[in-house]
């Protein structure tokens, strides 16, 4: 077959088949044509797709990972996310190679479960920043698999993938990543069956001295409830400008408030109060060796310990009180 049917068309040739519309009698052959056989139990799916939810959900993933990773890392990554593209799941295990970091995780509250694949030169690249590695050196990934110390180390990017993925989703139908557990070969990461049709998401990431990819694979049947949201042509994209975002930081941090520290309450009668003199004792609500309760404009929002610093008295901060609103 020279050309692949996109989504649209295919549910527009359902609905005719449904509605009738489309004869599905067989007709004959004229002459001096052939008909040619089609296997439909082993073709190969191989297609992009045009889903601009999703499409609006990579751009934005690539954005903030390009950021999070040159942080981590210390240094300036690039990174582009590919077409999204539509495949059988056991043709795509089929091209992984071994090893590779493979972690399963869930879309709670969507069904199914997706995978998460970065590939091994990646893996080391980050392993060997954390661990203090300066200039990058060829690893060996043949033949060998991940340490338990290695990964508790990708883990923790993982999670940091996560947080972004969970932060680009929000605007189109907010997700929460669950995750399952991780693989190094694809062999024992058959959560969905062969024969099922799935999304890849994948972005490059580009480093000083190599290259690597990370792919998303979701089942086609998990967004299914969501179909409306992920096909809408028009999304609602948080834009950040940072340049205005770090004008209104500095204003708030040179923002001026009032601290009091609270020592204690207590009550007294009026007459009491007329006929204080020097060296009267008021009885407070606390005892000496309690928390003092500092307030920030009229709000309690420190617990310290009173005490003296190069000559002046100061409050040691102990604890961060948090209201109901806040939590």
């Amino acid at each position: 077959m020279e050309k692949v049917l996109t989504q649209e068309e295919i549910d527009a040739l359902l609905s005719g088949l449904e509605e009738g519309k489309i004869e599905t009698t067989p007709k004959e052959v004229g002459e001096g044509k052939k008909l040619s056989s089609f296997d439909f139990k082993n073709y190969t799916i191989s297609t992009r797709l045009k889903i601009p939810g999703l499409e609006v959900i990579n751009d934005q993933l690539a954005r903030s990972l390009r950021m999070s990773f040159s942080t981590l890392l210390r240094e300036m990554i690039d990174i582009s996310n590919f077409p999204i593209q539509m495949e059988r799941f056991k043709d795509f295990l089929n091209k992984i190679p071994v090893p590779t970091s493979i972690h399963i995780f869930k879309i709670e509250p969507l069904k199914g479960q997706a995978l998460l694949i970065i590939d091994a030169p990646l893996v080391f690249a980050f392993i060997e920043r954390f661990l203090g590695g300066g200039e990058r050196k060829i690893t060996k990934i043949e033949g060998r698999e991940f340490t338990p110390v290695e990964q508790r180390l990708i883990k923790k990017v993982v999670n940091l993938i996560f947080d972004e993925l969970e932060k680009a989703w929000k605007n189109i139908y907010p997700i929460k990543p669950k995750y399952i557990r991780g693989e190094v070969n694809p062999q024992f990461a058959r959560v969905l069956q062969p024969e099922e049709t799935v999304i890849v998401c994948g972005y490059s990431v580009e480093l000083e001295t190599l290259s690597g990819k990370i792919l998303f694979i979701y089942s086609l049947t998990t967004f299914q409830p969501i179909k409306a949201q992920l096909y809408s042509p028009y999304q609602i994209e948080e834009y950040i400008d940072y340049t205005w975002k770090k004008a209104i930081e500095n204003c708030l941090y040179n923002s001026e408030v009032v601290l009091r520290a609270l020592l204690g309450k207590g009550q007294i009668t009026i007459r009491d109060l007329i006929n204080l003199e020097p060296g009267d004792i008021i009885i407070l609500d606390k005892k000496i060796e309690e928390p003092i309760e500092v307030l920030i404009e009229d709000t309690p929002k420190i617990l310290g310990r009173m005490g003296v610093f190069k000559n002046h008295l100061a409050i040691q901060i102990e604890q961060f009180l948090i209201s109901e609103k806040e939590s």
